[in-house]
């Protein structure tokens, strides 16, 4: 069918015209004016004449910013996520997507486009993690702008592909790996930071358990078992999108799971447990009670009351960030530069894989989706490894 494009002058510019389909008995007419000549007016109405017969209808806001799209997707899409989600959409977006990709109209995104963009990323040194989660954000909101937001047809990240594993980029790698503690460093950590300080708990429960930082800091009393040896994970503290309140939130992957607990933590723990109920005593109404409601953690009566592990003599949170500043204790006094607080849990992972522990065990208690990423992100080779190796090998016949 030949494309009937009218085009005629309206005060000083030019507007295109044509008749869509009837519905219900009446044609529906399609125009857009503001074109300063006829032939700017008619290629522009033979464009929106294409997109109607393969669509049905116009993307009439596909010339909205990439930039005001993304803020449509949060509001829209993200009455679907935690608040947690969302607040670490909007880090993304602010600080990569949005400076780079934010002004493009939405229909002039193209896969040469947003392929160039990952490709810069790689070359500019991001981990190949952080540029995976981009590419995961960029196709998960271009495909709700399809369906069910009908603005675009189809989605400019169909191709859109990761470099290869082979490729080298331009920078070197900003990603910071986490490192296996030393056997000989671990004791001089806890040395520097003993029992009764604000982070040996914490480190404790990332060595000896495995658990994440935000793990560590979510847990409560009534998660520990003390008859069974046992802690259950059940949530993990994240800051809240309004940078005043913490968020208790499932763990990472809805990885709740009961691991055992070894005698040497169980023994601090119960140390603790006693000092503290001792302390709640001698402040009496000078305690600081935590409570939690849906804006998160409080202490202002409100709510419901809470008794976490990481707490004060005086009753108040321990908070996550206490561990930036242990981690520049460890790097700086105790000349560990490698150490990182989730390299606990690769050194815990790693030991129990040298002491022959099934992985399967491992990754139940790591709380991770699969096997494979247990054993290809926390295998870490070591001297004692390559020993057991070589032993085996002695054996073959």
């Amino acid at each position: 069918m030949a494309a009937k494009v009218n085009v005629y002058k309206r005060g000083k510019t030019w507007t295109w015209q044509f008749e869509g389909a009837a519905v219900g008995g009446k044609r529906k007419q399609y125009t857009k004016g503001g074109f300063p000549t006829a032939t700017a007016a008619r290629a522009a109405g033979m464009e929106a004449w294409n997109e109607y017969n393969q669509a049905g209808e116009l993307r009439k806001n596909s010339e909205m910013s990439f930039s005001d799209y993304l803020d449509l997707w949060l509001e829209t899409y993200g009455v679907n996520l935690k608040t947690t989600t969302i607040a670490g959409y909007k880090k993304r977006i602010n600080i990569h997507i949005r400076p780079k990709l934010g002004k493009y109209r939405m229909n002039a995104l193209s896969p040469a486009i947003l392929q160039k963009y990952i490709n810069d990323l790689f070359d500019a040194g991001y981990s190949r993690n952080t540029i995976s989660c981009i590419k995961g954000l960029l196709t998960g909101s271009l495909t709700y702008a399809v369906e069910p937001l009908r603005l675009l047809i189809s989605s400019p990240m169909q191709g859109v592909k990761l470099p290869s594993y082979r490729a080298t980029p331009a920078t070197p790698s900003r990603e910071h790996p986490n490192v296996v503690i030393s056997p000989g460093q671990v004791p001089a950590i806890l040395a520097r930071f003993p029992e009764g300080s604000s982070p040996h708990i914490p480190l404790l429960l990332g060595y000896r358990c495995g658990l994440r930082l935000g793990e560590a800091y979510g847990l409560m009393w009534d998660d520990i078992d003390f008859d069974l040896d046992t802690i259950t994970v059940r949530r993990q503290v994240q800051m809240g999108a309004d940078k005043i309140h913490w968020m208790f939130t499932p763990p990472k992957y809805e990885s709740v799971r009961t691991i055992s607990m070894d005698p040497v933590l169980k023994d601090v723990l119960q140390r603790r447990r006693r000092l503290l109920e001792s302390c709640r005593e001698a402040y009496a109404e000078y305690y600081h009670q935590i409570t939690v409601d849906e804006r998160g953690m409080l202490d202002t009566g409100e709510g419901e009351n809470v008794s976490l592990v990481n707490t004060r003599e005086n009753g108040t949170f321990i908070q996550p960030r206490t561990m930036t500043s242990t981690a520049k204790v460890i790097h700086g006094d105790l000349n560990i530069p490698e150490f990182t607080y989730h390299g606990l849990r690769h050194t815990h992972a790693t030991r129990l894989m040298e002491a022959g522990v099934n992985p399967k065990a491992i990754q139940q208690r790591l709380g991770h989706k699969k096997l494979i990423l247990t054993v290809n992100t926390y295998g870490h080779p070591t001297e004692k490894m390559e020993d057991e190796l070589r032993l085996a090998m002695a054996e073959f016949e």
